[in-house]
């Protein structure tokens, strides 16, 4: 006997608050390490092309810089000093890397006098020996030295300057979530409006912002991230995302069902 099995809609799944903040959290942590990475690489192609001579010191420059941009604003609504606290994170940075021995590391390998004694060293050998195996395994030992010792100070510059401008993104939070305020009242005004006055309803209009909302907190702040060019104020960045955030909020909550 057969039976007519009727089958059910699946109700979606909802996520609660402590799965959405887990969420965040590593949606912030996925962020911060592809910008580091990627920042590395931009930094190691820039270093053989666009900043030859500059070597490492432009991702330096790049950190004094946004450092010089966090001491104009020494106070915050969230951190009372921000100056104390970005040099805070900084010394916890660079603290593995001066454990380790690293940037005494660099500096050996690229000390030109020391380049210098190496490679007379080296041609003394090669005198005496021969381009013999030994020399060249030498020859390729130092110049990996380099690059190994060059790639790992890099990438301490790079975590610095993330590290950075996201605590310029925490500064500027207060900023962003007045900008959801107004973006949120005005969008439910807007609503209100379109309901009693018998406007048409889109929920193209509605989605559309929605995804866009989601871009400009995310999307447009890992770009910011990972921006290897210095002379860029962080009060631009957030002066214009606030403004996508307001406007894209807005339109989001406007275009609303007129009946829940």
């Amino acid at each position: 006997m057969s039976t007519n099995s009727t089958s059910r809609p699946v109700k979606p799944t909802t996520r609660g608050p402590i799965l959405m903040t887990f969420e965040m959290v590593m949606g912030l942590l996925m962020v911060s390490v592809s910008a580091c990475v990627l920042g590395l690489f931009i930094e190691l192609a820039g270093i053989h092309t666009i900043w030859k001579d500059q070597g490492t010191g432009h991702a330096r420059s790049i950190v004094e810089q946004d450092l010089s941009y966090i001491e104009a604003a020494p106070k915050s609504l969230i951190i009372p000093n921000t100056v104390a606290f970005s040099n805070k994170m900084l010394g916890y940075i660079s603290w593995p890397y001066e454990k380790f021995r690293i940037l005494q590391w660099y500096a050996n390998s690229h000390d030109p006098a020391m380049q210098r004694q190496q490679a007379l060293r080296r041609a003394q050998e090669i005198k005496a020996n021969g381009n013999s195996l030994s020399s060249r395994l030498k020859t390729i030992g130092a110049d990996a030295s380099q690059f190994i010792s060059t790639v790992l100070v890099l990438s301490m510059y790079v975590a610095m300057d993330v590290a950075l401008r996201l605590s310029i993104a925490l500064y500027a939070l207060p900023a962003f979530v007045l900008a959801c305020l107004v973006g949120a009242v005005d969008g439910l005004v807007r609503r209100d409006l379109r309901r009693w006055s018998g406007g048409r309803e889109s929920s193209f209009v509605y989605h559309h912002a929605k995804r866009y909302t989601a871009w400009a907190l995310t999307g447009g702040f890992g770009l910011y991230l990972t921006w290897p060019f210095g002379g860029f104020n962080p009060a631009y960045m957030v002066l214009i995302f606030t403004a996508l955030v307001a406007a894209t909020l807005s339109t989001t909550v406007a275009s609303l069902k007129k009946y829940m």
